[in-house]
């Protein structure tokens, strides 16, 4: 579908108050259209349990990933700038935009920087097993490292990163005890922002050491956790167009044609998924996932570290020169 990869965004970060030797200063994150839409299906907060919902969480993602062609576009510089329609938006839709794409680059931030590779959204995770909790001042994503679990909480502003922002921010990210039965690795808060209207995306991370007093426990085991991860890749998968390509057959894919995208999974982790999904086969899920991971060609086979692969054809689109250079 893909002939040539998407076209190289550019980002700068600023870190603040990490621990020694995890991730100091600031730098530049290199990432495409592809890596956007697929922290999109991660971070999303739909479940993709179709018992209860049937397709609307796909619909609710091909909704958000539509916001990338419609809205995003790469400068001269390569910089992630935001389209003319999206700076002509009324207050309340820049605010939906910006969130999806707070959301977006923490995941692709974490995943860059700290490698984390199954990153998602506390809400799905909650309402897949019905987990109950109290008050909404709490981290929006958790996810697996090789160092242990990482809590994020994520923010997108229109504008500049109000002053008051980063207290806020630290109160949150603060607001998980355990996830899991372990305690986070470490914990973070990422903000995505237009210091300049028609300026480049810039990314803010902070990592207080100091835990709230009534921060959350995150229950269950990393098998619910990694199947609340799956769950919408599959369904995503399922409402697509079947498509196979040449020399791909370990990958089933849904193909979304007229839009743009597709997406993929290893075929082992797509038929384990359903086992434990439709068969409530959980044992050992976690390790059986990692197992597949470990011995399949993920770099051969273009694929995510989770094993999931997301293609994107937007090239003409994020390149419409519709923005100004005015900065």
């Amino acid at each position: 579908m893909v002939a040539l990869p998407p076209p190289a965004f550019e980002a700068r970060y600023r870190t603040y108050a990490f621990p020694t030797g995890v991730i100091n200063g600031g730098g530049k994150l290199s990432f495409n259209t592809d890596d956007l839409a697929h922290a999109l299906v991660a971070t999303g907060r739909a479940p993709g349990d179709r018992s209860r919902y049937g397709a609307a969480s796909a619909y609710e993602w091909l909704h958000r990933v539509s916001l990338i062609p419609a809205y995003i576009r790469r400068n001269y510089h390569g910089r992630l700038t935001r389209s003319r329609l999206a700076l002509e938006l009324d207050r309340s839709e820049l605010v939906g935009v910006s969130y999806a794409l707070g959301q977006a680059m923490t995941a692709v931030f974490c995943r860059m920087e700290l490698a984390v590779s199954h990153l998602l959204h506390v809400d799905r995770y909650f309402q897949q097993y019905g987990v109950q909790f109290n008050g909404r001042k709490r981290a929006d994503l958790f996810g697996l490292s090789p160092n242990g679990w990482v809590v994020a909480e994520a923010k997108g502003r229109s504008r500049t990163m109000e002053s008051e922002l980063r207290g806020k921010l630290e109160l949150q990210k603060r607001s998980v005890l355990t996830v899991c039965g372990a305690v986070p690795w470490l914990a973070l808060g990422c903000v995505a922002s237009f210091p300049i209207r028609d300026g480049g995306m810039e990314l803010d991370a902070f990592d207080p050491e100091k835990a709230e007093p009534d921060a959350l426990v995150i229950p269950g085991g990393a098998d619910d956790a990694m199947l609340a991860y799956y769950l919408p890749f599959v369904t995503i998968i399922d409402l697509g167009a079947s498509a196979t390509d040449v020399g791909q057959q370990q990958l089933v894919v849904g193909d979304f044609g007229p839009l743009g995208v597709r997406v993929g999974l290893l075929r082992s982790i797509y038929q384990r998924v359903q086992r434990g999904a439709q068969e409530r086969d959980m044992a050992g899920f976690s390790e059986d996932i990692q197992v597949v991971l470990r011995e399949a060609p993920l770099a051969e086979l273009g694929l995510f570290p989770d094993g999931t692969r997301v293609d994107t054809n937007w090239p003409d689109a994020v390149s419409v020169q519709d923005w100004s250079e005015d900065f």
